[in-house]
């Protein structure tokens, strides 16, 4: 029993000292964590000055686990002025805003975010970022991004997001995204001539997987785009493009989708017969946009919906949401807007679509609020619509406007115009008769006597006597 004891003993003091050991060790990694997050953020030469970084110790889920942020924007940094090795517990940093020309090769296995964007790098090279094993989203937009080798992105199994945006790609290398097994999100916007990167299928040139689930494309001058129909995107924007047609290859799975600023004259019905499970719908700033065909909006899931600022739209077909009055499957559209437009009114069959609305916007609309429009005043919402005729409630919202001045003309405009010139000749025919009937007959001779015995001679001629009395 006493040997039982002294092994006893013996293990609660291995397992004293182990934890000693272990606490030991921790307290040095704590010190040694302290100088290395001294030495990257206040370094000796920037100690006490506007150019050192702003650290902070944070909690980070799941477990409440230590993190470190870093702050170093707005600080003209290069990468001479920067630690490579970065401090232990390093969760975010952001370098945007300095004066970067290159990429530095930073190493940590803790790192989840770096944010580069706004500085002068000109180029990815091989290996840039192979040494931030744990990075999720990676920043790169707004620098001045030429060349990129086709091996930059090896070594991110774990990267979740990659803003290129705001650079001047024209190509990229084949498979270039191959490595990214997780990528979700990714943004390739503002790279004015990445049209040069050829046709084809998008996914396929560059490798990417088949869990992106955001693609943003805008102003890449595109003027077409193929996607594959079986891939799970969920979001695609297409802002400020060539396009005069939304391509008709895009992904079955897209829930919302932005096309604004394109080259769009007309919206049919083939332009969104593919669109099945769109719930977000975007045709906003069209500058040729006129008119919205018949069906070309046949959609029963559809929830959101914006014409905002296509000034050029004056026509909205009355069934361009598919025959609502002979439907018997209710709408899921809860807002649109067509703020900003050139729309003068509505079809009274649009009332129970517009009824159902949660959110309608006719800012800016120069609305002719006559009978044929009565129905928008009584709508449960306020649309912010103005009246632009007739000029005696010119300006009042619809809403605030009396009932009974919407009325219609009974007679049509013509017949109006034709009354009018219609008195304009009779006044004109009457004026004649009247100056015709007051000039004297041809007949007769006005004889006028200039003499002594003239009327006037005391005014003209008696005088002058007078004067001269000889």
């Amino acid at each position: 029993m006493a040997r039982s004891l002294d092994v006893t003993r013996g293990g609660l003091g291995l397992t004293f000292a182990l934890l000693l050991l272990l606490l030991c060790q921790l307290v040095r990694a704590e010190i040694i964590d302290a100088e290395e997050t001294d030495r990257f953020c206040y370094p000796e030469t920037m100690k006490n000055t506007r150019r050192s970084c702003e650290c902070s110790n944070v909690s980070a889920s799941p477990w409440g686990m230590r993190a470190l942020h870093i702050d170093c924007s707005y600080k003209e940094y290069r990468v001479r002025d920067l630690s490579l090795l970065l401090p232990l517990y390093v969760d975010t940093l952001d370098l945007s805003w300095n004066a970067l020309d290159a990429v530095p090769i930073f190493t940590s296995d803790s790192l989840h975010q770096l944010n580069l964007r706004h500085n002068n790098v000109s180029q990815l090279l091989a290996g840039n970022f192979k040494q931030l094993t744990s990075l999720r989203e990676l920043y790169l937009g707004w620098n001045s991004i030429v060349r990129v080798e086709v091996n930059s992105f090896e070594g991110l199994p774990h990267l979740q997001v990659l803003d290129l945006a705001h650079n001047n790609l024209h190509t990229l290398p084949a498979q270039l995204l191959a490595p990214l097994l997780v990528l979700g999100t990714l943004d390739l916007s503002w790279n004015r001539r990445f049209n040069e990167s050829g046709g084809g299928d998008l996914y396929t040139a560059l490798g990417l997987n088949w869990k992106l689930a955001t693609l943003r494309l805008d102003a890449c001058s595109l003027g077409e785009l193929q996607l594959p129909v079986n891939a799970p995107l969920k979001e695609l924007s297409l802002r400020r493009n060539q396009l005069k047609r939304i391509p008709s290859q895009l992904p079955a799975t897209l829930l919302r989708l932005d096309i604004s600023d394109n080259l769009l004259e007309e919206l049919v019905p083939r332009d969104t017969v593919n669109l099945t499970q769109v719930r977000q719908l975007y045709i906003e700033d069209m500058p040729l946009l006129q008119s919205v065909a018949a069906h070309a909006l046949n959609s029963d899931v559809l929830e959101t919906l914006s014409f905002q600022n296509s000034r050029q739209l004056r026509s909205l077909d009355a069934e361009a949401f598919g025959p609502i009055a002979r439907s018997t499957t209710k709408k899921a559209l809860r807002s649109l807007s067509f703020r900003g437009t050139l729309l003068r009114s509505f079809n009274s069959t649009l009332a129970p679509l517009f009824t159902q609305l949660a959110e309608l916007d006719l800012n800016g609309l120069p609305l002719q609020c006559d009978c044929e429009l009565v129905w928008l005043k009584q709508l449960p919402m306020q649309t912010n619509g103005r009246c632009y005729k007739p000029s005696r409630i010119r300006g009042m919202l619809v809403t605030a406007a009396r009932s009974d001045a919407f009325s219609c003309d009974t007679w049509p405009r013509w017949a109006y115009g034709l009354v009018v010139l219609t008195l304009i000749a009779l006044s004109a025919a009457g004026i004649y008769l009247i100056v015709m009937g007051l000039r004297p007959h041809r007949g007769v001779t006005m004889r006028r006597k200039v003499g002594a015995s003239s009327p006037y001679a005391r005014v003209t001629i008696e005088p002058n006597r007078q004067e001269n009395p000889h």
